[in-house]
């Protein structure tokens, strides 16, 4: 079975104070394969080619020029080169990420932290309202805390669509507040014993079987409410 390979490019408008981030972001996607960072104006200031499957090439140096170059203007676009293998044989493989998604689930609702994790690439992102997490080790700290701090899950998916390397789904997650909660101050609080429920979606995409980008969008104003708290000064969806 042969593979076509064919590239697409895309164009996104980011602010200068998220332009780091979102190429770390894009980079893990693992299937870009040139950036290019362009001012108000349209001309390129920074062209970063990424080598296949290192995804780790954002050392210092060229953090800090990308750094560099966002604090010149509040407005950048980014243009991005990626590059998708289509199978040309009779029996084209499918992603079936739904099973992915449906062990993530049940692994989550049993609280069964090793095996949500098994899921994820060593190099997998997660960026969602609480903040950017980088690497595996550090969403694994953030979902044992998730996780320390509701019991009684019942998350689920109301909706769900894939294509290529990617799938984004609707969720609803309903939990007890039986631990406590890190909040945007730093301060904790302490389990109320609420029941909350929560929607929100996530966009997915899986390298080898595996995790390696996980965005989510949800209210975290609602989450405060329900708890108990006021909405100001919780940061709200990503």
């Amino acid at each position: 079975m042969g593979q076509q390979v064919t590239t697409t490019t895309e164009k996104i408008d980011v602010k200068g104070g998220h332009l780091v981030e979102k190429v770390r972001e894009l980079v893990h996607e693992g299937n870009v394969r040139r950036i290019i960072i362009k001012n108000s104006d349209g001309k390129p200031v920074i062209e970063v080619p990424v080598t296949v499957g290192v995804v780790g090439f954002l050392v210092a140096p060229t953090v800090a020029a990308i750094g560099a170059v966002a604090a010149y203007a509040a407005d950048y676009s980014i243009e991005v080169e990626r590059e998708s293998k289509n199978s040309t044989g009779r029996e084209a493989a499918t992603g079936n990420y739904r099973e992915l998604l449906e062990q993530y689930i049940e692994r989550y609702n049993k609280g069964d932290l090793d095996g949500v994790m098994e899921l994820y690439a060593e190099d997998a992102v997660q960026l969602m309202p609480d903040g950017f997490f980088e690497g595996r080790s550090a969403i694994r700290e953030r979902l044992g805390k998730e996780l320390g701090a509701f019991s009684d899950l019942a998350h689920r998916y109301t909706s769900y669509v894939e294509e290529g390397d990617a799938f984004a789904d609707e969720f609803v997650f309903v939990g007890t507040h039986t631990g406590p909660v890190t909040l945007p101050d730093g301060t904790e609080l302490p389990a109320t014993g609420k029941r909350i429920e929560v929607q929100g979606m996530e966009l997915v995409r899986v390298r080898d079987g595996k995790v390696v980008l996980d965005n989510l969008y949800y209210d975290n104003a609602a989450v405060a409410a329900q708890l108990g708290l006021s909405p100001l000064g919780v940061s709200g969806t990503a």
